[in-house]
């Protein structure tokens, strides 16, 4: 695969075409490097959660158990 064309580009010289299709091309490069940021970020914290809760369980525990209110004495 060929290199990216890194030419130096003068916006003001650009007709209006040209700089709709340069702003257009900046914005989704932005947008791009945005996504593969956020995306990351949330593999990350995903996979440090996962692990807290794996070293956080234990055998001797037992799981949660949702009460009925009904089933509370009543004083």
């Amino acid at each position: 695969m060929s290199e990216p064309d890194q030419r130096l580009v003068e916006f003001n010289r650009l007709n209006p075409v040209g700089k709709v299709v340069f702003v257009a091309g900046s914005v989704f490069k932005t947008l791009g490097a945005f996504v593969d940021f956020t995306i990351g970020t949330i593999g990350t914290v995903w996979d440090e959660a996962e692990k807290a809760f794996q070293q956080g369980k234990s055998d001797q525990i037992e799981d949660a158990v949702i009460i009925d209110e009904e089933d509370w004495p009543r004083a």
